[in-house]
């Protein structure tokens, strides 16, 4: 999908991008374009539990998830991620709203992996969710598009 979305040069910045600590900008971003859920990945290693990556609920198959990937499932996502399943236990909290997500980004909420979303970046979230759902009108089956 997302080589349909972006010129293959940029697909490899924005995967850095938005799997290296900015995908809840994203998430929120397609997720206001699209009304779907969101849902937040959790990664237990021991005792010690971190966030690893926000991203959208596909509606109709509560398995699949969107981000930067495109449509996928958790095992995918972890891997681009590079949790090692033997190592760390993948804990799916969703779905959540985005209150939940800002909540991340904030106070002593705050979670060293969710920043604060500046300007700029919700701007670079906004244009990626654009050219994201765009793409995605055309692959998904009538009844799950996003709304208009």
């Amino acid at each position: 999908m997302l080589e349909a979305a972006f010129e293959s040069d940029d697909v490899d910045e924005l995967r850095d991008s938005y799997l290296g600590g900015a995908c809840h900008a994203l998430a929120l971003a397609v997720a206001e374009r699209t009304g779907w859920d969101l849902a937040l990945v959790w990664a237990a290693r021991g005792r010690r539990t971190e966030i690893a990556h926000a991203m959208v609920v596909v509606p109709g198959d509560e398995e699949l998830y969107l981000d930067v990937g495109g449509i996928r499932g958790l095992p995918e996502i972890l891997d681009d991620l590079r949790t090692d399943p033997d190592e760390e236990e993948a804990i799916v909290e969703g779905p959540v709203g985005p209150e939940r997500i800002l909540a991340l980004t904030r106070g002593r909420h705050a979670h060293r992996r969710f920043g604060e979303i500046g300007p700029e970046l919700a701007q670079h979230a906004a244009e990626t969710a654009d050219r994201i759902v765009a793409a995605l009108v055309t692959e998904l089956k009538p009844g799950s598009a996003p709304r208009p």
